[in-house]
């Protein structure tokens, strides 16, 4: 299921168009602020800038990405977030951190015991 703020993609004639969606009608068109569209088969890309990035799929053409972040682009989103000040994103980004850290501290612990 597709919700507001989830990052997608739309395939396009010979294109992608990746952003997030910002709205979704009563209709389940789903409006999408695009942010690039990566070329098939080709290296090409085109970023869109603020202005008239706003596209309408229908919800079926939509294909929800993949949510997750990496550890080292949570890195990068704590530093930004201490770069710009910002101690509430700060703090949602380190709780994230500490999560994925338990959850994988615990399936190491579990691991070693199942193995014992």
């Amino acid at each position: 299921m597709i919700n507001v703020g989830d990052w997608v993609r739309v395939k396009v004639n010979e294109r992608y168009v990746y952003g997030y969606v910002d709205y979704i009608s009563e209709s389940e068109n789903v409006y999408l602020r695009k942010i690039y569209t990566e070329f098939i088969n080709s290296d090409e890309k085109y970023f869109y800038g603020y202005r008239n990035n706003l596209g309408m799929f229908e919800s079926y053409r939509v294909e929800k990405l993949d949510q997750s972040i990496s550890d080292d682009d949570l890195n990068i989103l704590i530093d930004i977030a201490l770069d710009t000040n910002d101690r509430e994103w700060f703090m949602e980004l380190t709780k994230r951190k500490e999560a994925q850290h338990g959850s994988f501290e615990r399936s190491c612990r579990e691991a070693k015991e199942v193995s014992n």
